[in-house]
């Protein structure tokens, strides 16, 4: 069984990883007490690991939205991103049978000996969705880079099937 104290330990540290400020102090008086027959430590370790599972899967939200345009044509589906100063290789582009999803990052420049004394430019992560038609193949996609803009050009390709009316009993 864990210890306590690193248990409290965990505690803590979740508080200020969830929330970014430290964890307040407790009055010990302002505690209830536990029903028959619930070990008290068991729960609070049992609740921290619950914790800790639960942190692990909450992802931090996009820093930044980048801009986009969309067009449609006959037959192409257009996405352009404004992404200037986020490098190709930070750039993914991932399709689902619903979606066009494109993650990335823009990193700030390295420390020099300058300090920042006027910063408009978002930085870190970000992430856009973009409903796709249905049906929709990896293979019908293609990505062009050209200063700072990244275009999505879709294909569409015509439906193959039927309607087929149905009868109603």
């Amino acid at each position: 069984m864990p210890d306590v104290g690193q248990a409290l330990k965990d505690v803590k540290e979740l508080y200020v990883k969830v929330l970014g400020t430290p964890a307040p102090q407790v009055d010990t008086p302002s505690f209830l007490a536990f029903p028959p027959g619930v070990d008290p430590l068991r729960h609070a370790v049992e609740e921290v690991e619950l914790l800790k599972q639960l942190s692990q899967q909450v992802q931090q939200p996009p820093a930044w939205i980048p801009r986009a345009d969309l067009f449609a044509g006959k037959d192409t589906y257009v996405v352009r991103l404004e992404i200037p100063g986020v490098p190709r290789e930070l750039v993914k582009v991932y399709l689902s049978s619903t979606a066009c999803i494109v993650t990335g990052e823009r990193r700030p420049p390295e420390p020099e000996a300058l300090r920042p004394l006027n910063v408009e430019m978002p930085y870190g992560r970000f992430e856009r969705h973009f409903p796709v038609p249905l049906g929709l193949k990896p293979e019908h996609l293609t990505a062009r880079w050209a200063e700072g803009m990244l275009e999505l050009r879709l294909i569409l390709e015509p439906t193959a099937a039927k309607i087929t009316p149905v009868d109603v009993l």
